[in-house]
C-alpha cells in the first residue's frame, strides 16, 4: 500500500470512530429501549397509484389511478452497539385504512405486512428517526377520522407505552432511513 493510501486510509478510519454517536432526547420513547429490546414505528400514508395485476393466464391488468393507504412497520432493536431494524410493509388498500385509527393498534394476521429489509441503522438515518419524531405534532381526536384527508401519520410503539404523531409534509421513514 503507498504511503498516501495509508495515511488517508487512518484519517478516514479516525474520523469515523471520533464521530459522536446520536444523542437520543429523553423526551422520544427511542430513549426508553434499552439492550436487547424494541420499539416498534408504524407508518400510514396515503399515496396515488395504479395497481399492476398479473393472472394465472398470464394477462396483465391495470388499474387507473386511485388513493391507497400504505401502512409501513419498522421494527428497530437496540444491540449494545447499534440499532437495528426491521422493515415491513403491507399490502395496499383501497382507502379508508381502518387498520390505522387511533391508539389501538393491535397487528392482526390478515393485515400481511412483508419483511422488506433488515439492516443495521447509520448514525445518520438514527438522527432522522429522531428528527421525525420530534417533528410530528400529537394526534387529536379529529385526527382518528380516517378519510381520504387522512394525513401521514406515525405510531410509535414500544410496550404499552404509544404516541400518534401527525406528519405534516411528506416525510416518509422509507426514504428518511434509506438513502
Amino acid at each position: 500500500m503507498k504511503p498516501t493510501a495509508l495515511i488517508t486510509f487512518l484519517i478516514s478510519c479516525f474520523s469515523i470512530l471520533s464521530q459522536k454517536p446520536a444523542v437520543i432526547p429523553i423526551s422520544s420513547l427511542l430513549h426508553s429501549v434499552s439492550n436487547n429490546d424494541s420499539i416498534v414505528y408504524y407508518q400510514c400514508h396515503v399515496e396515488e397509484a395504479t395497481q399492476q395485476l398479473f393472472t394465472a393466464s398470464g394477462q396483465t391488468l391495470t388499474s387507473a389511478s386511485s388513493k391507497y393507504s400504505i401502512t409501513e412497520k419498522y421494527v428497530i432493536l437496540k444491540d449494545s452497539s447499534f440499532y437495528r431494524v426491521k422493515y415491513f410493509v403491507s399490502s395496499l388498500t383501497v382507502l379508508p385504512n381502518r387498520k390505522f385509527s387511533g391508539l389501538k393498534v393491535r397487528e392482526k394476521p390478515y393485515w400481511n405486512f412483508k419483511l422488506i429489509k433488515d439492516t443495521v441503522l447509520t448514525e445518520r438515518a438514527l438522527k432522522r428517526l429522531i428528527a421525525i419524531e420530534s417533528k410530528g405534532r400529537e394526534a387529536t381526536e379529529y385526527d382518528f377520522v380516517i378519510n381520504k384527508y387522512t394525513t401521514n401519520q406515525l405510531i410509535i410503539k414500544n410496550r404499552k407505552n404509544f404516541r400518534q404523531l401527525i406528519i405534516e409534509g411528506n416525510y416518509l421513514l422509507s426514504k428518511l432511513l434509506f438513502t
